[in-house]
């Protein structure tokens, strides 16, 4: 009787181990930065789920960032594991920073409009010809602007600066739509949304999104989650949970039905200070918030990279797989 209970608790222990041993690893924190714009509003729901922005709870923590350079030199110091960034500038950072961080998942696609003032009208890109445009230079909408007027050969000036000031962010873009200064200028959302509730003299006159399909003949990736290296090849299956918990975000927030509770979510993040300019950039943005991944992400993202002319990184070593 004694060998039996002896081996039944050897055995007992001995599954005990191999259970620790296969357990996911769902006790490792996951630190989350995410943008104060489109990029950010698809984590919305997550965030909420998960103890709010300025909480978080055992699973994951979140700091939100107003630029993306405070967010990159975090993720550089190892402060966050995961962030929200353009397209751009995940490439060229993954360029300068020796490889280890990598692309998870592309999460926005265009958001990008043609704003005009109450003295101009623009019915097509070819309306566009021998003016000004302006745009930030920060995230991707100059390449984007600069490219689609190539590939449609229409000469057009697309300038960052105004008077001798150079819009660096989406905001410093709104400021001066607010104050009436710019002709033209390529806003993203959310600040379309906000720019236009402050100065309704102007007008959205162009999807830049359906314009770039028509004439480039594919989509606009201009956001992306994106991760360090070591950290994912450390947790894969943390954050393979996290991208679970992460995607189901996105679709939740980017449904119509959903769009009262998500423009709540949305003003929770801080990401927008109201839920009514919120639900309409949501409705704005539609399916531009987005979860792709694995080869369908690295199949876009080397197109859009090609299109614009971005010096990206074509090995698999960048775009993260399951």
């Amino acid at each position: 009787m004694k060998k039996i209970i002896s081996l039944l608790i050897l055995l007992s222990l001995t599954l005990l181990s191999l259970v620790a041993c296969g357990e996911p690893e769902d006790d490792t924190k996951i630190r989350v930065g995410y943008m104060a714009g489109p990029t950010g509003m698809g984590m919305a729901k997550l965030i909420h789920d998960n103890g709010g922005a300025e909480l978080g709870n055992e699973k994951y923590s979140f700091k939100k960032y107003a630029d993306t350079e405070a967010a990159k030199r975090d993720l550089t110091k190892g402060e966050i594991d995961v962030i929200c960034i353009p397209t751009n500038e995940a490439a060229t950072y993954y360029m300068a920073t020796d490889d280890n961080n990598l692309v998870l998942a592309v999460n926005t696609l265009n958001t990008l409009y043609l704003l005009t003032d109450g003295s101009n009208t623009v019915t097509q890109l070819s309306d566009l010809a021998n003016k000004t445009v302006y745009t930030c230079s920060n995230g991707t909408p100059n390449e984007i602007v600069e490219h689609l007027f190539e590939t449609a050969k229409i000469e057009v000036t697309v300038s960052t600066s105004f008077e001798g000031s150079e819009i660096k962010t989406p905001a410093q873009l709104g400021a001066l739509i607010i104050a009436g200064k710019l002709d033209y200028a390529v806003v993203p959302e959310p600040i379309v949304t906000s720019a236009l509730l402050q100065n309704n003299s102007y007008s959205v006159d162009l999807n830049i999104g359906t314009e770039w399909k028509n004439i480039c003949k594919s989509e606009i990736a201009m956001g992306c989650l994106y991760a360090n290296k070591t950290f994912v090849q450390k947790h894969p299956k943390a954050i393979n949970a996290f991208l679970d918990e992460y995607k189901a975000s996105v679709e939740f927030i980017s449904k119509a039905e959903n769009r009262d509770t998500a423009a709540e979510y949305v003003v929770e993040t801080g990401i927008m200070a109201a839920a009514a300019p919120a639900k309409k950039a949501l409705a704005n943005l539609g399916d531009s918030i987005t979860y792709i991944e694995g080869a369908e992400m690295k199949a876009m993202l080397v197109t859009f990279y090609k299109a614009v002319g971005i010096n990206a990184p074509q090995n698999k070593n960048f775009y993260y797989e399951r």
